[in-house]
């Protein structure tokens, strides 16, 4: 009797001080889960997207067989996930990429028909001509490549060289990366039997429609050094030239 009447004078306290009981826990949200079919981008890309987007106590499970992704969150974070993976879901760019490999010597070459060069290109030379010493730029070779972002390029230029590098997309609209690119010098001896030895390593960030020129060290058995020169634009749905030659 003691207690009860305890408990009811310690109910009376709360009250005439204005404490009420603490208030139940409410239940967690319960969870949704959701599943993502990619068209036009890979689950693994899509996969790193996401994963940032959710909770602690969310989960992500790719199926590469169906380029699919399972999203399990609370709501908010799936939908946070929905409008990530509907921006990132989109068809691949495709660009125009322009490459024109150079000899730069200081003696005037034999006179000769000139070269036309891609407009992207015109008044590299003049360029050059004032950041370095070497009075004359012949053109060994010069393309343009139409290609989708994601594809690997491989393409021989004239004088016994590649170029190889992936296109990517980069850190928006008006940048694309040149990734992994790699200039190589290409033999071939009587048997038809190939040897490559690597001139040039390196990645590249490409302004929409700003040539990038690229050092590439001296052509083999002279002393006339090699320049890339790289340029970039947005480009038809259609890839173009591409591939290998």
């Amino acid at each position: 009797m003691r207690s009860l009447l305890r408990v009811a004078a310690i109910a009376a306290l709360l009250l005439g001080t204005g404490v009420s009981p603490a208030a139940p826990t409410p239940s967690p949200e319960p969870d949704v889960v959701r599943v993502f079919t990619l068209r036009h981008r890979k689950a693994e890309e899509a996969f790193l997207v996401v994963r940032p987007l959710l909770t602690s106590r969310g989960s992500l499970v790719l199926q590469p067989a169906l380029n699919a992704l399972t999203v399990r969150d609370a709501e908010r974070a799936v939908e946070q996930a929905a409008r990530a993976v509907e921006s990132f879901d989109v068809p691949p760019r495709a660009f125009a990429v322009s490459v024109a490999l150079l000899s730069a010597t200081n003696s005037p070459s034999p006179a000769a028909a000139p070269t036309p060069i891609a407009e992207q290109l015109r008044g590299v030379g003049a360029r050059l001509r004032k950041l370095f010493s070497f009075s004359d730029y012949t053109t060994l070779d010069e393309v343009v490549l139409h290609r989708l972002e994601g594809e690997l390029v491989s393409w021989n230029l004239g004088g016994g060289y590649r170029i190889d590098f992936l296109l990517e997309a980069g850190n928006g609209d008006e940048v694309v990366r040149l990734r992994s690119l790699v200039l190589a010098r290409v033999r071939r001896d009587e048997k038809g039997r190939e040897t490559v030895r690597d001139v040039a390593r390196t990645s590249i960030n490409l302004k929409m429609r700003e040539p990038f020129v690229l050092g590439v060290g001296r052509e083999e058995g002279g002393s006339a050094a090699l320049f890339l020169v790289l340029s970039a634009a947005p480009a038809g749905p259609s890839p173009g030239i591409g591939g290998l030659r």
